[in-house]
């Protein structure tokens, strides 16, 4: 199973097998396989978010092995190319369908009496940098988006030390049941510092009020980056006055001001006016309004002076990277994942494999009978 969560092709998982172990075994057979054990790990997630919440009320949270200096945990959505499931051959009915993920990480506690970086990194200053940032290149990989020179760094950003991570088609209402059970199965409640990080889409943020609420609830800086560009070329002249307008609304907000960039864009919009009804999304005096309403919203989540000074995390970094990582497997122009139980199992047997705590090697020695065969037959599936 760990190499055909690794390969983004079945066909490419069994020509590994065939040249490294000279295990013979079909394309099709692996995915069977897939949804087979992709099933009993989607129904040991299942039983373990219901035991969570079955459980008497006041529930105790579970105390870890060890204490957890800082907890993050971040949410983001992906996507895969679905088809109709049960039809004839061929690809019947295709269309995109949106992946939650979840990313819970332990991570390096530190703390710190004064703001460790009062000024706004130098790569946010930088036009090249940002014009990266905007075109998505500054996300691919595992570019992060705070680097800056050594001599502009000092160590406050937390680092990552162990992750595991969810992912599923399923409702946001039911994703936020099983991260709160990832959560208090890794001990996460009981972490000595708790940081929910997330872009500013509201059922990121209703998940984390309904889920995590004593989680210090953290706005991505890149994510607002993007939003400031757009609301400093709405109201911007030229180039020149659009840049320098970024760059005095993305200090502001580093520093924690984000009531006088509110001030500032309140007055802008007054100048050009309220959008009408019927106006083209980019309508500055849309952009600019949605900006205004974007910033209000999230203002409470957006101290980012108090996070540095308590050592959270502030961007997304981590859990842009993992969704590239689900996406290596899942997503592609040509790969369409029969919708129900197929398309589910892959998810799990790839977040599996990419979690930490080796649960899909740990389910595969414990199944009950053969460990690389089902105890029956197994379902026929057709997968990319």
């Amino acid at each position: 199973m760990l190499c055909v969560a690794r390969h983004p092709a079945y066909e490419l998982a069994a020509a590994a097998l065939q040249d490294t172990a000279e295990i013979s075994i079909s394309a099709r057979h692996l995915r069977n396989l897939v949804v087979w054990i992709g099933g009993e790990l989607e129904e040991e997630r299942d039983t373990r978010t219901a035991t969570h919440f079955n459980q008497p009320l006041p529930r105790v949270p579970t105390a870890p092995t060890t204490p957890i200096p800082l907890a993050g945990v971040s949410l983001d959505g992906g996507r895969m190319q679905t088809r109709f499931h049960g039809g004839p051959n061929g690809v019947q009915q295709p269309h995109w369908r949106e992946t939650k993920n979840a990313l819970f990480m332990r991570m390096t506690g530190v703390q710190f009496e004064d703001d460790p970086h009062p000024d706004l990194p130098s790569c946010f200053a930088d036009r090249r940098y940002m014009k990266q940032l905007l075109s998505g290149v500054a996300n691919e990989g595992d570019f992060d988006p705070l680097a800056a020179p050594k001599s502009d760094l000092r160590s406050w950003r937390p680092e990552r030390l162990f992750r595991t991570c969810l992912s599923s088609l399923c409702g946001s209402d039911s994703f936020g049941r099983m991260m709160e059970a990832e959560a208090e199965s890794r001990g996460f409640f009981q972490a000595q510092k708790r940081a929910f990080v997330g872009d500013g889409l509201a059922y990121n943020w209703t998940i984390q009020k309904r889920h995590f609420p004593t989680f210090t609830a953290i706005l991505d800086f890149p994510h607002a980056m993007e939003r400031v560009h757009e609301a400093a070329k709405a109201v911007g002249e030229n180039s020149d006055d659009t840049w320098e307008t970024y760059v005095r609304w993305a200090s502001y907000c580093w520093q924690g001001c984000v009531e006088k960039m509110l001030e500032e864009m309140h007055r802008e919009q007054q100048q050009i006016g309220a959008p009408p009804q019927d106006c083209e999304e980019s309508d500055p005096r849309r952009v600019l309004a949605e900006a205004v309403t974007y910033f209000g919203n999230n203002q409470s989540r957006m101290d980012y002076p108090r996070y540095r000074r308590e050592g959270l995390p502030m961007t997304s970094a981590h859990m842009e990277s993992l969704v590239k990582e689900v996406g290596y497997r899942v997503k592609g122009s040509e790969k369409f994942w029969d919708d129900g139980p197929p398309a589910e199992a892959i998810l799990q047997i790839r977040t599996a494999a990419l979690s930490d705590d080796d649960r899909l090697k740990r389910h595969m020695h414990s199944r009950p009978g053969n460990p690389f065969r089902p105890n029956v037959k197994c379902r026929p599936a057709t997968a990319a």
